[in-house]
């Protein structure tokens, strides 16, 4: 249930940040259920036992492949989704601790916070970019194309059946 709610409130944070951003229409949906998908994952590979940094690492690929298939879905650019999805798995807490040990002159802590900040926003960084590089493969692209294509194909065909459509979604 913990669970649950924590998404939900990533996702309206996500949609939050996408209003301050000036996010429109369908994209301000889909990036904020992106940063319900990073929180989402990152909770459920901390689940799993997997160290907190690597748990970063792969949320951030989750999030990303789902931003570029959305990118390619809705013919957008993959910044304009993926900014607000990102901003969920900012370590935000951690630069704060940070600062304030080095405030209170208890350096041993603020080092400590922050490489491990550091060690966090490397792994976000990292994530982002495995992910952007393996997406603009040309070969990628061409697969990614045509799984797409026939998405459409078979969603046109199911149009003329009912009303439901992809863009509904």
């Amino acid at each position: 249930m913990r669970l649950a709610l924590e998404v939900v409130l990533c996702i309206i944070a996500a949609y939050s940040f996408g209003v301050i951003f000036n996010i429109k229409g369908k994209y301000l949906r889909i990036s904020a259920i992106g940063g319900g998908i990073a929180w989402l994952s990152y909770k459920l590979l901390l689940m799993v036992g997997m160290e907190n940094n690597l748990s970063f690492f792969f949320a951030t690929i989750c999030f990303g492949v789902y931003v570029e298939v959305c990118a390619r879905l809705y013919n957008a650019p993959s910044t304009i989704i993926s900014v607000c999805a990102m901003i969920i798995l900012v370590p935000g807490y951690g630069v704060y601790n940070t600062f304030y040990a080095f405030l209170t002159n208890d350096y041993t802590a603020g080092v400590r916070n922050g490489i491990s900040t550091l060690m966090i926003a490397g792994a976000i960084s990292l994530g982002l970019v495995f992910i952007t590089t393996l997406f603009r493969r040309r070969k990628t692209n061409d697969i990614l194309g045509k799984i797409i294509n026939s998405f459409k194909k078979i969603n046109k065909n199911s149009d003329e059946d009912d009303d439901i459509k992809i863009e509904d979604f």
